[in-house]
């Protein structure tokens, strides 16, 4: 049904006007706000924060918010104007054509938020490459640590020093964020070896997502923790919290954090809250405090 030759006509506007405008306008919108969504998460675009993903994921939100809405924008009018030449129903055509103007307006609109938003988390991951970051065995072989931004491959390399050092019981997480799927994989890696995490300075952002994972949860007295919410290129259709991010925030009431936590949290939206030591230790985030504040 919705061939090139269909995609074409509408262009062309030879179709009816009603086919024009409950169809390719009314019904095509909203099966793309459902099905973009869909697509992002389905292909895993949605759970991987690589510069690659982002462009993938900003090629989609264009063709939502710009290719389409013209295409749509173009081939209603068309439709108007041929029906203008075959009818009476003067007031009705131009009624549709000041309705597709206005219809990919607020499309577009709607949409620029996320579109802008996608640019803007794309050049993050891009900056956040494979050298913005030190992957380091300390001394005794029994604690790894992971100091600077959480770049793609930084899993990888905590990875390949635990294949090649049984004996680590601690990674040490010194981040101030990067790319959620890093925070996540690490996670998986310090469940699957039962590591303890400790952070000495500062673990903020998807920097926690790792940390939570730890078998015991160490922080230096002095030292920070920072939770905001992600950008979310899907807050037309999901809210604040994206549909990935709300599995994150499950995965933290399923270690026993507590609902007064994850509230404050959420209420934080992007900007970055730093909870008190007393705060992350009654909701069970760390464990032990450890020694001094550090200079």
């Amino acid at each position: 049904m919705f061939g090139f030759a269909w995609i074409a006509r509408h262009w062309r506007g030879e179709l009816r006007l009603s086919v024009s405008w409950w169809i390719n306008c009314v019904a095509l919108t909203l099966l793309l706000y459902w099905l973009i969504p869909w697509i992002a998460h389905a292909s895993g675009l949605a759970g991987d924060k690589s510069a690659s993903a982002y462009t993938a994921v900003l090629a989609l939100v264009i063709l939502q918010i710009a290719v389409v809405p013209f295409w749509q924008m173009v081939g209603l009018w068309q439709a108007c104007d041929r029906t203008l030449r075959t009818t009476d129903s003067i007031f009705s055509a131009r009624l549709a054509q000041v309705a597709a103007v206005l219809f990919t307006l607020m499309i577009s609109t709607r949409g620029l938020v996320a579109g802008a938003e996608q640019v803007i988390s794309a050049r993050v991951a891009w900056a956040l490459g494979p050298y913005q970051y030190q992957v380091t065995l300390l001394p005794g072989a029994r604690e790894i640590e992971v100091d600077g931004g959480l770049g793609i491959g930084v899993s990888a390399a905590v990875s390949k020093l635990l294949a090649g050092n049984p004996d680590v019981r601690r990674i040490r997480l010194n981040s101030g964020g990067g790319a959620l799927s890093e925070g996540v994989r690490l996670r998986e890696l310090i469940v699957a070896h039962q590591l303890d995490t400790y952070s000495s300075r500062e673990c903020s952002s998807a920097c926690v997502s790792a940390f939570i994972g730890g078998r015991f949860r160490y922080l230096q007295r002095g030292a920070r923790m920072g939770f905001h919410l992600p950008r979310n290129w899907e807050s037309l259709s999901t809210g604040p919290v994206s549909s990935l991010y709300a599995t994150e925030l499950r995965y933290f009431q399923q270690r026993g954090v507590p609902d007064w936590f994850l509230g404050n949290w959420i209420r934080s939206g992007q900007k970055f809250w730093y909870p008190t030591e007393f705060q992350l230790q009654r909701a069970g985030i760390v464990n032990f405090l450890r020694g001094t504040p550090q200079a």
